[in-house]
Formats: structure tokens, C-alpha cells, sequence
């Protein structure tokens, strides 16, 4: 998943770098920062347990569109599709027996639609706010407990966010941002090893800087 993000990275710089003209309104972006997935609960036939995971990292593209002045029945503010990719590393496994070492990762791949409402200070800084709905596909990665095989399996989810941030014009044409987003699913169910189903909890905060491109 990282190839996969980092080849969109590339492209997308290649379109920032190259891109001459597009229709007014239309901007291009990429974000990137960190993921840090709260402790999980997962349960099954045998109860329930807690899964625990390091911070990942979670990167974006954006395709938008900047309603500037042009619609002042709708207000100020931004439309865009993100294509996102995220992952996160799993620490930890708590049953009932205890705590247990535990490897593999919780996978994420989603499209979201967002919708911004922009204010800009006197002094320049805009301040967003943003809510954003779309699919996302959850995978648990090669877990292991105790160095068994426990899930590899993936699953679609419809996906929320909503979040606040800061940015900056850098140029007529660049702006800065820094940001926060709440980032959570509907529930999603996977297949364990042992062909027994694992109900699944999902979220994420999201902490991502990005640099946008209006045309």
C-alpha cells in the first residue's frame, strides 16, 4: 500500500509541477501525516478483545473545487474528492487471558467527498471546517497473536470524517494547510484463520499537512 501511495504522490507532483491551465476553480492538493488508531475492540464466539497499534502514516490526493465568490447564496468555502491510503502497525492483543504480543497491520483504502466552509482573516490565515462521507475498504493485514496466524482478511465500510484546520497562501496560486480529522466507519466483520467471524471497531485521528494548488 505504501507503492501505491507513493506512486500517486509522484504523479501528483509531476501535475503541479507541469500543469499550465485548467478550469477556473479547480484546484489540486496532497496531504500527509499521521494516523493514530485508537485501541480496537473486536469480538467473536469467545468474547471480546482489545487490539492496540502504533501511529501510521495516512497520505491523500485531493481533487476540488473552490467556490471563491462566485456563489454567495452557497458561501465561501471548497468541494473535493480525497483518495486516501493509510496504515498502522498492530502492538498489541488483550483477551481475557491477558495480554498478548500480537503482529500484522490494519490497512486502510478510501474514496471520501468533502465539503469545506472557509473563513479568511484580516491578516490572511484561512480557517476550515470540513465534513466529509465516502467507502472505505478495512484491512487487518496479516494479523498474528503469539506469532499464530489470527486474520487476513478485508472488508467495505461506509467511512465519515469531520475536522478543522489552518492554512496559508503561500503564493497566488499555493496555499498551506495543517489540519485535524476525526476519521471513522460502520462496523466491519472479517473471517478469522479458523473460518469464525470477528466483529470490528475502526477510527482514526488524523493530524495531515497539505500543500493545494488553485487554478
Amino acid at each position: 500500500m505504501r507503492k501505491k501511495f507513493q506512486y500517486l504522490l509522484i504523479t501528483t507532483l509531476l501535475v503541479l509541477g507541469f500543469s499550465t491551465s485548467a478550469a477556473a476553480g479547480f484546484y489540486i492538493g496532497i496531504q500527509g501525516g499521521a494516523g493514530i488508531v485508537p485501541d480496537a475492540t473486536g469480538s467473536d464466539a469467545d468474547g471480546s478483545a482489545n487490539f492496540t497499534y502504533d501511529a501510521g502514516y495516512d497520505g491523500s490526493i485531493l481533487l476540488g473545487y473552490n467556490l471563491g465568490e462566485e456563489h454567495p447564496s452557497i458561501g465561501k468555502g471548497r468541494v473535493e474528492l480525497e483518495f486516501n491510503t493509510a496504515s498502522n502497525d498492530l502492538s498489541g492483543a488483550e483477551f481475557v487471558e491477558g495480554n498478548f504480543g500480537a503482529g500484522g497491520s490494519v490497512e486502510r483504502t478510501s474514496i471520501m467527498v468533502n465539503t469545506i466552509g472557509e473563513y479568511t482573516t484580516q491578516s490572511g490565515i484561512i480557517i476550515y471546517a470540513l465534513l466529509g462521507l465516502g467507502w472505505a475498504e478495512i484491512s487487518l493485514d496479516n494479523v498474528s497473536v503469539l506469532g499464530e496466524p489470527f486474520v487476513d482478511d478485508n472488508n467495505s465500510q461506509l467511512a465519515y470524517q469531520a475536522g478543522l484546520g489552518i492554512g496559508w497562501k503561500l503564493s497566488d496560486h499555493f496555499i498551506f494547510d495543517i489540519g485535524y480529522r476525526y476519521y471513522g466507519t460502520t462496523d466491519p466483520e472479517f473471517t478469522k484463520q479458523d473460518g469464525t467471524n470477528l466483529d470490528y471497531e475502526y477510527a482514526s485521528h488524523r493530524i495531515l499537512a497539505g500543500l493545494r494548488l488553485d487554478f
